[in-house]
């Protein structure tokens, strides 16, 4: 019986070159803030087991992302909550497409996982996506409805993710946030609560005074998934 190849034959054809250890080591040490250098965000489990680089396409768009999710994002949340493990920054594309068919990679407009943060789906506007498991609230020191309504008070958030089964956070920000909070349930409970969606920002956001509004918003979208759905 033929061996069936590790990579696919079409992804393996467009597989970027592996970059040096000299190069891969430049970028990862670029600064990105006071605390966070681009190594943090580079590292894909999903990656290393197919023996991916996880190099980026376009270095310069993914440090402007990495920086941009810093300032905006991990600083606050580290100087309010202290330390967390980033779960999952960056994925390139050979990561992101290794299992998809080929309809689906040239498919238009439903392509925009923005865990790869040199897609382009902004054109040259940043939007990225990064995971993180803030230790406070793995060890209960904080609530996790708690966390969640601290960012989405206090941050620019376009989407915050979180699940009933864990205690990890995936956040996303974009040039038009659309400033969304849900909760993924297990099997057998409802598959989605929204604490700010469609209901909140159409009906609730309104009646709320000043100091009860959250710091950013209204949304872009109305509190819809989608950018383009009316």
């Amino acid at each position: 019986m033929k061996q069936m190849p590790l990579i696919p034959e079409l992804h393996q054809a467009k597989r970027l070159a592996m970059p040096s250890t000299r190069e891969y080591e430049a970028l990862a040490r670029v600064r990105l803030s006071q605390n966070f250098i681009l190594r943090d965000f580079l590292f894909s489990t999903d990656g290393a087991s197919r023996g991916l680089s996880n190099f980026p396409e376009d270095s310069d768009m993914v440090i402007r992302a990495g920086k941009a999710l810093c300032k905006e994002v991990l600083e606050p949340v580290l100087a309010k909550f202290g330390r967390f493990a980033i779960t999952f920054g960056y994925q390139s594309r050979e990561g992101l497409e290794f299992s998809w068919s080929k309809e689906r990679r040239e498919a238009k407009g439903r392509n925009s996982n923005p865990h790869m943060w040199d897609r382009r789906s902004w054109g040259d506007q940043v939007y990225c996506r990064v995971d993180i498991l803030p230790f406070c609230v793995e060890d209960g020191l904080v609530d996790r409805h708690e966390f969640g309504h601290w960012l989405m008070h206090n941050l620019n958030i376009d989407l915050l993710m979180q699940w009933t089964r864990s205690n990890g956070y995936c956040i996303s920000i974009s040039p038009k946030p659309r400033n969304i909070w849900l909760e993924w349930g297990e099997l057998d409970q409802p598959r989605c609560t929204y604490f700010m969606g469609a209901e909140y920002w159409q009906q609730v956001y309104p009646s709320l005074s000043e100091q009860e509004r959250p710091k950013f918003g209204p949304s872009h979208t109305g509190g819809r998934m989608f950018w383009w759905k009316k």
